[in-house]
């Protein structure tokens, strides 16, 4: 916003030399970390979404909205996979700017709907379980298809606000990928862009977590008031207290990968797009990428049910593949024998 046009020219020229003249060592690390985390979360948000859609006992509405974060990470991985290794591996982007500004869109509007759907997740259990009795009323399977497609409408906000404002999504060369520029955002636009994606959603969810703790809390003072028992009538189960858990952990994760990369487009909105060294700005993008690969770990593995299904899914997808396997075997001269 207030930093010099020539010396950010200068500096993305830098930048370019940089990744183009790269060793060999520096190109296998980045190029191992970029595959390794889109194999993850293409591979773990797929068999998430999967093995909701295909059980019938994992459909619920608390499910429904996972699958709406998984589908987000899905796709935000796609792009990673497709996109980051080949510039990766090649020093320069062969893609033209058709493609740039797709991928620049898409990253951004993807971005903010994984906030967004943490939003409606802390949301859902806050009704689950401190106003359960409105909880069924209001969680419908229509109301819940209804909020996940405007989640889905509303987070292309800012990519769209920004192109309006006649901004183009720029390759950055530290970052890898197609991106907005933070130098052509001006100070309303920013603050409320922030504020309306980020601290808005963050401040609902943080609310809505800290009401359940205050309810989980007065649920175990009342299990040791009984001396025990399984808190019966108290309105929470276990199961719903681990899952919550569990969904707040995602969330924890998310604010731990995401703070850093707010940090930086913050400082780099009054100091220009390219302050601080390229490793920085790699590092950006690898805990960006960290955040869609940690949510179907910490939900698809740590769930017992959903983790359960997936193993399921895969040893009988395994046993299918050993079948056809011994079936397309030639039947040898030993064998007719026998």
């Amino acid at each position: 916003m207030f930093a010099d046009n020539e010396a950010q020219l200068n500096r993305s020229k830098v930048f370019i030399l940089q990744l183009a003249t790269r060793t060999k060592a520096e190109i296998f690390t980045e190029l191992v970390m970029f595959l390794l985390i889109g194999l993850i979360g293409v591979c773990g948000n797929f068999l998430v979404l999967l093995v909701i859609s295909l059980t019938s006992s994992l459909r619920t509405i608390s499910n429904f909205y996972v699958a709406s974060l998984s589908a987000m990470e899905l796709l935000l991985s796609l792009s990673i996979w497709i996109f980051i290794p080949e510039v990766v591996l090649k020093g320069t982007p062969t893609f033209g700017d058709a493609i740039c500004q797709f991928v620049g869109f898409i990253t951004a509007m993807l971005a903010t709907g994984s906030i967004y759907s943490m939003a409606l997740i802390a949301i859902n259990r806050y009704f689950l379980m401190v106003k359960s009795n409105l909880h069924r009323k209001y969680f419908t399977k229509r109301n819940a298809y209804i909020s996940i497609a405007v989640s889905w409408i509303l987070a292309g906000n800012f990519p769209v606000s920004y192109m309006l404002l006649g901004n183009k999504f720029k390759f950055h060369p530290g970052k890898g990928v197609c991106i907005f520029d933070v130098t052509k955002l001006n100070l309303v636009h920013a603050f409320l862009t922030g504020f309306f994606n980020i601290q808005l959603p963050y401040l609902i969810i943080s609310c809505c977590y800290f009401k359940i703790y205050q309810r989980v809390k007065e649920h175990n003072a009342l299990l040791r008031h009984r001396g025990g028992g399984n808190g019966s009538g108290s309105g929470i189960s276990a199961k719903e207290i681990k899952v919550t858990k569990l969904l707040f952990a995602i969330v924890l994760s998310y604010t731990i990968c995401w703070t850093p990369v707010y940090v930086i487009d913050l400082v780099g909105v009054f100091l220009g797009q390219f302050f601080a060294p390229r490793l920085v700005y790699v590092f950006y993008s690898i805990v960006v990428g960290s955040t869609i690969a940690i949510s179907p770990i910490i939900y698809g593995v740590f769930n017992r049910e959903l983790k359960g299904e997936i193993v399921k899914l895969l040893k009988c997808k395994c046993c299918c593949f050993c079948n056809k396997f011994k079936v397309g075997v030639p039947v040898t001269t030993s064998n007719r024998r026998s």
